[in-house]
């Protein structure tokens, strides 16, 4: 497979100091209007450099009909650490094989591949949902216009390729997670376009310097990042106090419902302690008094015997005997009733047990 790929370049002319030319005679046919499709675009790619640089673009990101561009590591401007306002711009030699981005973030990143469109090539921009699944919001044009990556040689009353033009990005994360972003990760997915020959007019690029400065890069460290996601930011961490604060005042009225339930449940212990005071105390009353009745009953009745006793000295032994008895055997259940009862009132008088209490004695 690797020799399917070979990169075979049509004859460029170059200038003294080194840079490319592009000759009328390297131009292939074109069909206006027409997307190119995915052996067109392999074909393009290996025999010349109308689309991209030699040597940045990799036969592998060919998708469909289309190319997947890749997360370069020499041109960024990244928070100096997730979820802070300060950036770093890593540019030229240094190198930054990944990153991280925290919710809020933001980051201004480039591609490998680097361009030199034709003018009469252009190419649209698309997302990719894997990307937007995550919650990374890529920002990007639309198109990348004919004449992309190339600048006027006056010396030779042509055009050149530029070494090193990259696509530039903007990239937060909109998401709840942090995103880690890596060396060669797809960013974007580009369709290219034959057209009708545009003018050949210089097409302005801002330039990576220029758009680090919007996220206070270096020498504008104090500036901070892109105000729109900046102010996200701060409102996603004032959403995240807010948050915090209800939860604890949920907290603090939960704590406060168990303190009263609490009360609430002592008083109502208190009130039923009271109750089976009143109710020991009005049983011991009652007991008290039905004990007076039977031992006052039971002094009549003796009285009364006493009386009999005497009236009937005269009658026959047995009879006297018999009536012994009855009165001897009428004082016991007297006796045994009052006590019966007073033992009764002795368990009514002790305290009541509290409610939701079991007594396993």
């Amino acid at each position: 497979m690797a020799s399917e790929f070979t990169v075979r370049l049509a004859p460029l002319r170059t200038t003294r100091e080194g840079q490319v030319m592009v000759a009328e005679s390297d131009r292939r046919p074109h069909r206006p209007g027409c997307l190119l499709s995915p052996q067109d675009l392999l074909t393009e790619l290996q025999t010349s450099e109308r689309i991209f640089r030699s040597g940045s673009w990799k036969p592998e990101q060919l998708l469909g009909a289309g190319y997947s561009v890749r997360l370069g590591d020499d041109l960024l401007v990244i928070p100096d650490n997730p979820g802070e306002a300060r950036y770093t711009a890593i540019k030229g030699d240094q190198v930054m094989p990944e990153f991280t981005l925290a919710p809020g973030d933001t980051a201004l990143i480039s591609t490998i591949e680097k361009f030199s469109f034709d003018f009469d090539v252009t190419a649209t921009i698309g997302d990719r949902f894997g990307l937007a699944a995550k919650g990374l919001l890529v920002l990007h044009g639309s198109t990348v216009h004919p004449g992309y990556g190339r600048e006027l040689d006056p010396e030779h009353d042509g055009w050149r390729l530029k070494t090193n033009e990259r696509l530039y990005f903007i990239v937060a994360n909109v998401g709840p997670k942090n995103i880690t972003m890596r060396k060669g990760d797809a960013i974007a997915y580009l369709q290219f376009f034959d057209i009708e020959r545009a003018p050949e007019n210089p097409v302005a690029n801002v330039g990576f310097d220029y758009l680090s400065t919007l996220f206070g890069a270096g020498e504008h460290g104090e500036d901070g990042g892109l105000s729109y996601f900046r102010n996200v930011k701060d409102l996603r961490a004032e959403i995240d106090i807010q948050r915090q604060k209800v939860d604890r005042e949920i907290e603090d009225m939960g704590r406060a419902v168990e303190t009263n339930h609490a009360e609430m449940k002592n008083r109502v212990t208190d009130a039923q302690t009271a109750v089976d005071r009143v109710t020991n105390t009005s049983n011991m009353i009652v007991v008290f008094g039905v004990f007076l009745i039977a031992t006052t009953l039971l002094g009549i009745v003796l009285v009364m015997l006493g009386d009999l006793v005497d009236k009937l000295s005269d009658l026959d032994v047995w009879k006297i005997a018999l009536l012994s008895v009855l009165a001897t055997l009428y004082a016991v259940a007297t006796v045994t009733g009052v006590l019966l009862v007073a033992r009764a009132a002795a368990k009514a008088i002790q305290p009541g047990t509290p409610p939701g209490t079991t007594d396993n004695g």
